[in-house]
């Protein structure tokens, strides 16, 4: 397995384009002040020894050499050792509605927002548990294969976005059998959990009957509703510095509101609680509370134990980059560098 030690550091390879943007604009300026004073056709002959193409192949050296300096400096590592232990927990799914309606900011910065930054909230809780994720608008599909690496999990998380699944809907029902295929095992294992998250607008599927079959295997449903009762405007972008709301055909706001007795219906068939949501919580801890109390389940969980750093391997590959940058001149040199192979 390999990890980045220290992955914020990548980051800085944002910086590459500018360079070649910065370097774009110094070169232009340079060949419009030589203009006003030499005709582009008289170039070559005042001043022969002039190449753009060694200056942009040396450039392009250098940025390969930054490169990979930047990722030697968050240094890659490769598990070394594999450890394997039993451990008790709870298998957990979280099914997330990621339609555009989650845009809305009834609950505060918006639904989505606030959905994740709750689910890492509950990660951060978890000890010997077993997390995936399933996210779903008209369509469904695991996000997350169930795991106890919460980093990873954590990071998935984060990459959650409504932009990732295009045909719209709540296919609530798709999303729960996803997520109890999803636990892998057949058994009826002791601690089997589904959290939902959704502001159950536009159900189109068999829902309730897929929830009741899945709590007949032992496992528990349980609901949370985000979104406000009276409703509020889905923002699809900005224009002139000012929100704009999607709209009908027709041309009148689109409302997004909670459908609590869907999600109520769910949790009831489910065997599970539901939740409604509000800006202080969205109510996982109680969820999370409430699975605690069950059976844990006997599990083998295996961790890369020991991991070795592999960052002087790319320190060499921008040090050797660095020194071919080195030796090509600039000029053109009849010996060294000719212009067949580096151009003008």
């Amino acid at each position: 397995m390999i990890r980045i030690q220290t992955p914020e550091l990548l980051y800085l390879w944002l910086l590459i384009p500018l360079f070649f943007l910065l370097e774009y604009y110094i070169i232009r300026r340079k060949k419009e002040k030589l203009s006003k004073f030499i005709d582009n056709n008289l170039l070559e002959y005042v001043i022969p020894d002039i190449s753009y193409g060694k200056k942009w192949t040396k450039f392009i050296l250098l940025n390969l050499a930054f490169f990979f300096l930047v990722l030697a400096l968050a240094n890659p590592q490769i598990g070394t050792s594999i450890e394997k232990n039993q451990r008790k927990g709870s298998d957990i799914m979280i099914c997330l509605d990621i339609s555009n309606s989650m845009y809305a900011e009834d609950i505060k910065p918006n639904r989505i927002s606030r959905a994740k930054q709750s689910i890492n909230k509950l990660i951060d809780e978890l000890e010997n548990d077993r997390i995936g994720i399933v996210v779903f608008a008209g369509s469904a599909y695991i996000q997350l294969p169930i795991t106890n690496d919460y980093g990873t999990a954590k990071t998935f998380v984060d990459m959650v976005d409504p932009s990732m699944i295009s045909n719209q809907g709540t296919a609530i029902g798709e999303a729960l059998n996803m997520a109890y295929n999803g636990f892998g095992e057949k058994v009826r294992n002791k601690s089997r959990s589904i959290i939902l998250i959704s502001d159950g607008e536009n159900n189109e599927d068999n829902a309730f009957e897929v929830a009741e079959q899945i709590s007949k295997e032992n496992v528990s449903i349980h609901t949370i509703g985000l979104g406000l009762t009276e409703g509020a405007l889905i923002p699809i972008g900005k224009k002139g510095g000012q929100v704009e709301y999607k709209k009908t055909a027709e041309g009148s706001y689109v409302m997004t509101k909670l459908n609590e007795e869907l999600l109520k219906s769910i949790a009831s068939k489910g065997n599970g609680v539901d939740i409604r949501a509000n800006n202080s919580s969205i109510g996982l801890d109680n969820i999370l509370a409430r699975i605690n109390k069950m059976d844990k389940n006997e599990y083998e969980a295996i961790a890369y134990k020991d991991y070795d750093s592999r960052y002087y391997i790319f320190a060499f590959i921008s040090f050797i980059i660095l020194l071919a940058e080195y030796f090509i001149f600039e000029k053109r040199n009849k010996y060294i560098n000719r212009k067949f192979f580096f151009g003008r």
